[in-house]
């Protein structure tokens, strides 16, 4: 297992510090704010910019939620209705371990904003099994790798933050499924 700054950590998710002419680095840029995301068998590590809102699955009213009976897309419930508009609600648990949360009412649904693929639809929503926490890091915590990056779908790596392991998602794959699940809904 090799240690590694979260600097290292950010070349290797395509994620690039800023820095001035002079080789200085601005200490504002030093610091991610982040959210841990809790799923069935996991945590996941996203950065806060990622996260548009969060809502508790309990509060939602019954015709906000569509749920797909035809199974064509394993890793998606269906599709929920946030501020006017039809998201895909995905399984990032189905996507990970095979295995799909029961709807339960204590869930939350994390509204994740699209900047891939899918990102003319703008959100996507992943069920979570709690409440976010949120976690700032700083460019010189250190992170320890798990493993080399992922061969797991929808997962990018496995790191270790504060002795917790954690993943970090692959946003291009789950967006993937997303654009997927849109195409099978259209079709």
């Amino acid at each position: 297992m090799g240690m590694y700054r979260l600097e290292e950590l950010f070349m290797v998710t395509n994620k690039v510090a800023l820095r001035t002419e002079s080789g200085e680095v601005d200490a504002s840029l030093l610091q991610v704010n982040s959210l841990l995301l809790p799923v069935a068998d996991a945590i996941l590590l996203v950065p806060q910019v990622a996260v548009a809102e969060v809502l508790n699955w309990g509060e939602q009213d019954v015709d906000d939620l569509r749920l797909d009976k035809s199974g064509a897309s394993p890793h998606c419930y269906g599709w929920i209705s946030w501020r006017d508009q039809d998201i895909p609600l995905l399984s990032f648990d189905s996507i990970y371990s095979g295995q799909r949360p029961v709807l339960d009412k204590d869930l939350k649904i994390v509204i994740c904003n699209a900047v891939f693929k899918a990102s003319t639809m703008g959100f996507y929503a992943l069920l979570v099994s709690g409440f976010p926490r949120a976690l700032r890091l700083s460019l010189e915590a250190e992170m320890a790798f798990e493993s080399s990056p992922s061969d797991k779908p929808g997962v990018q790596m496995l790191v270790s933050v504060d002795g917790e392991a954690v993943l970090i998602p692959d946003f291009e794959y789950l967006e993937l499924v997303v654009c997927e699940h849109a195409t099978k809904r259209v079709s």
